[in-house]
């Protein structure tokens, strides 16, 4: 028979035993919360320094946009002059800066070689559509409803009077009867196994420059196959930019061509320039592009950014 001091010993040993599995209990629970704190506080400082790099990225290929505006207030027009070490020569078509927190490659796109909305034949818009992989029968279509929504606007008294508006942006041809995002911006196609870019018409496009003659510094081939450059001149003309800046397309010896159109060399009035920055050390890359004009009479300034284009990875 237990005696009174063997049953308090009992009672205490068990109230000792369950304080001891509470605190192996509040122990785990605490461990548990400082282990997700731990992940959260380390998750959030990844996340600020990955929002840092970016922010750095994205303003150090603005500040290169920002720097080839400088340099292309200095430049000649034309090409005629040679440019300064490491300046820009106007029909130069990449450009690459090595700076103390990064490097920059820029892609630079002259509006002289893509065909002007508000001036090209349907004919040749239709061709350079085809040529770009839209359905012959569609590239028509969007060309036909270019041409009305121009005709439209230029025999109306005004932009506003017109049932149809004008072409304010390039984007304002999603508008036209027969676009579509994909037409527009370009979609993947497989062919015989391999992936194949087709459309992306915006890249042929444009509403600052061009008219009679097409940029062979800057065309793309579908624009030289539209206005009727054979197939054989196009491979020349490629094959010489990529070593040098064309001054004179005359070498080329190709002769009349689709709408009265011409070749020309050397600059353009307007560029579209694309700045892709990466960090050094980082694996962090942010692309800004930015579309530049030449002023065209005395109200406007002699150089100005027309449009600053969103950031993209």
């Amino acid at each position: 028979m237990k005696t009174a001091g063997s049953r308090q010993k009992a009672v205490a040993r068990k109230e000792r035993g369950g304080a001891l599995l509470a605190v192996l209990w509040l122990s785990a629970a605490l461990s548990a919360i400082a282990f997700t704190l731990a992940i959260t506080v380390r998750a959030e400082l990844e996340r600020a320094s990955s929002a840092l790099d970016a922010a750095r990225a994205y303003y150090l290929a603005e500040g290169a946009i920002e720097r080839f505006l400088y340099q292309l207030s200095y430049s000649t027009m034309g090409g005629a002059a040679e440019p300064a070490p490491g300046g820009f020569r106007h029909g130069q078509r990449r450009m690459r800066w090595e700076l103390a927190t990064g490097g920059v490659d820029l892609e630079i796109i002259g509006e002289s070689g893509k065909l002007n909305a508000y001036a090209t034949e349907p004919a040749i818009l239709a061709r350079a559509f085809a040529f770009s992989g839209v359905e012959p029968g569609r590239a028509q279509q969007i060309a036909a409803g270019i041409v009305a929504r121009r005709q439209a606007n230029l025999s109306a008294e005004s932009s506003f009077s017109s049932s149809l508006p004008s072409f304010l942006q390039l984007e304002d041809l999603l508008t036209v009867s027969g676009m579509t995002p994909d037409i527009y911006y370009g979609w993947w196609d497989r062919d015989q196994g391999r992936l194949v870019e087709r459309g992306g018409v915006s890249r042929y496009l444009t509403l600052l420059d061009g008219g009679s003659a097409v940029n062979v510094n800057y065309a793309a081939p579908a624009v030289l196959r539209a206005v009727g450059v054979p197939e054989g001149a196009i491979m020349a003309i490629l094959e010489a930019r990529e070593a040098r800046v064309i001054d004179d397309a005359g070498r080329f010896g190709v002769g009349s061509l689709a709408g009265g159109m011409a070749l020309a060399g050397g600059g353009s009035a307007a560029y579209t320039v694309r700045a892709t920055a990466q960090l050094k050390g980082r694996p962090v890359r942010r692309t800004v592009a930015a579309l530049i004009r030449f002023g065209r009479d005395r109200f406007e300034p002699p150089l100005g950014v027309v449009r600053w284009y969103p950031a993209a990875n």
